[in-house]
C-alpha cells in the first residue's frame, strides 16, 4: 500500500498500516489507502493523540477506542429498510421471480453491520409467505457487530421471536474468507466494496459470484456496479442487480 497524506501532514506507509492492522485486528491493507488515512485522521481527533503509533498503542490497551475504530473502518452503518426502493424491488420482483423456481430460498446478508438489512429481508419474507421455509444468514467482519445483530435489539424496531428463529449469523471476512457452505438463492452485499481496494473488491465480487445458485442474484448498493458482470458468469437484471442464468 501506498503512503497517504493526511491532514495531519503524516505519511502513512506500510509500517503504519502494519502496526494498526495489528493493534485494531483489522486487515487495513484490503480498504482503499484514501478510506483508510480518513479514519486514522478521525480517530487522532476523536482520541485526541498526535501521531499513528500513539493511536496504535491506545487501539491495544484500550478496548473502546479499538472498537471505535474497528467500526469506522468497517463503515459499521446500516438501517430499517434503508434505501426503500431496493427493497420495493426485491418484494414486488426480484423475490418472486425467485420463489416460482424455489420455495426454499436461501439468502446472505453479507456485510450485515447490526443486522437490520436481513430482518428487513425477513420481513419482506414474512409478507410474501416465504420466511418459514427460508435459510437466512448474516455476516460481518466485526464480532461486534455480529453480537449486536444477534441480539436484535434497536430503539425504534422490535423484532419478534418468530424473525429470531429464522435469522442465523456469523462473523466472515469477506475479503480473505472463503463463502458459507451452499448456494444462495439471494445475496445482499450493499455499500462494502465501495470501501476496499481495486484487489480486495474483485476477490469479493468473485466470491459472491460464486457463492449464487443458478438463477440467484446478487444485489449491490446503489452506487455500486459490477464493470464485468460476463466475466463473473452473471448478467444484468436490473440497475444494482445481478443474476446467474439457470
Amino acid at each position: 500500500m501506498h503512503g497517504a497524506a493526511t491532514p495531519r501532514g503524516q505519511e502513512l506507509g506500510a509500517g503504519d498500516i502494519a502496526a494498526l492492522s495489528a493493534a485494531s485486528g483489522l486487515r487495513l491493507a484490503a480498504f482503499r489507502t484514501e478510506h483508510v488515512a480518513d479514519r486514522v485522521v478521525r480517530a487522532l481527533a476523536a482520541e485526541r493523540l498526535a501521531t499513528t503509533d500513539e493511536l496504535a498503542a491506545a487501539l491495544r490497551r484500550d478496548h473502546l477506542a479499538r472498537e471505535r475504530f474497528r467500526r469506522s473502518v468497517a463503515v459499521s452503518h446500516s438501517g430499517f429498510f434503508r434505501d426503500p426502493e431496493q427493497f420495493d424491488a426485491l418484494e414486488l420482483r426480484v423475490l418472486p421471480r425467485l420463489l416460482d423456481h424455489s420455495t426454499r430460498l436461501r439468502a446472505w446478508s453479507a456485510g450485515c453491520a447490526n443486522g437490520l438489512e436481513l430482518w428487513s429481508l425477513a420481513i419482506v419474507l414474512t409478507r410474501l409467505g416465504a420466511l418459514d421455509s427460508a435459510h437466512v444468514l448474516g455476516s460481518d467482519l466485526l464480532d461486534e457487530n455480529v453480537a449486536a445483530a444477534r441480539a436484535g435489539v434497536y430503539d425504534a424496531v422490535e423484532i419478534t421471536p418468530v424473525l429470531r428463529r429464522r435469522a442465523q449469523w456469523e462473523r466472515r471476512d469477506l475479503v480473505h474468507d472463503p463463502p458459507p457452505p451452499g448456494r444462495f438463492d439471494l445475496i445482499m452485499c450493499r455499500n462494502v466494496a465501495i470501501y476496499l481496494d481495486p484487489a480486495a473488491k474483485s476477490r469479493l465480487h468473485r466470491m459472491l459470484a460464486g457463492a449464487l445458485a443458478p438463477g440467484g442474484v446478487l444485489m449491490l448498493g446503489r452506487s455500486e456496479r459490477l464493470g464485468d458482470p460476463a466475466a463473473l458468469g452473471l448478467r444484468r437484471a436490473e440497475p444494482h442487480v445481478y443474476e446467474r442464468p439457470r
